[in-house]
């Protein structure tokens, strides 16, 4: 056998990592170092469907697809302007996680404590204030409500405590993942300081 096909060089990595599109690796076992760019949490963010996919536009009757990073830039949009760059980047773990549906992740007790340390990681990363990400919550219940009215085949049942949350009064607007990436990138330009780049 030829040595040089066996040594063609290779990057093996020794924990569980992830290749990203920027051709950096992110360690699930050291989130801390992670070399994430914008782009790959834009693009990660884009290409990730909200509500695992199963989303239906109650306009049209059609399936759609919404994405995270649509979710995240239309928060920001709602939010009071000095929680806006936290609502942006406030989906933090979801870039390497993925967007689980609350109920699977209820069963999850693992996923979590790790979706939980990529998020504190990759928003240390970005500058993001942990206190403004909790203040964003009621406003993310809210938009969910109008998610939810909007963009799922729901019948009106209750579903918990979050029922009584009041949708916002806008129209969302599914956009394809490019479109998504790209207006997440506009948005980030525009509310993130110095430091956060």
């Amino acid at each position: 056998m030829d040595d040089n096909i066996t040594s063609v060089t290779i990057r093996r990595e020794t924990g569980p990592t992830m290749l990203l599109g920027s051709g950096n690796y992110f360690d699930y076992a050291d989130p801390v170092a992670a070399q994430l760019t914008i782009e790959d949490y834009a693009y990660g963010l884009a290409f990730t469907g909200r509500f695992s996919g199963q989303c239906i536009s109650r306009r049209t009757g059609r399936r759609v697809f919404y994405s995270v990073a649509q979710h995240c830039e239309i928060l920001s949009e709602l939010v009071p302007p000095e929680l806006a760059y936290a609502a942006l980047m406030h989906e933090s773990g979801e870039v390497v996680c993925g967007d689980l549906t609350s109920p699977l992740k209820s069963m999850l007790p693992a996923y979590r404590t790790i979706e939980k340390a990529c998020a504190a990681a990759i928003e240390r990363l970005f500058r993001v204030n942990a206190d403004e990400v909790i203040a964003i919550k009621p406003y993310d219940v809210r938009l969910w409500a109008t998610e939810r009215e909007q963009l799922l085949n729901w019948d009106g049942r209750p579903w918990g405590g979050s029922d009584n949350a009041k949708p916002f009064d806008v129209i969302i607007a599914p956009k394809d993942p490019y479109t998504a990436a790209e207006d997440f990138l506009r948005r980030f330009a525009v509310l993130a300081s110095d430091d956060a780049l």
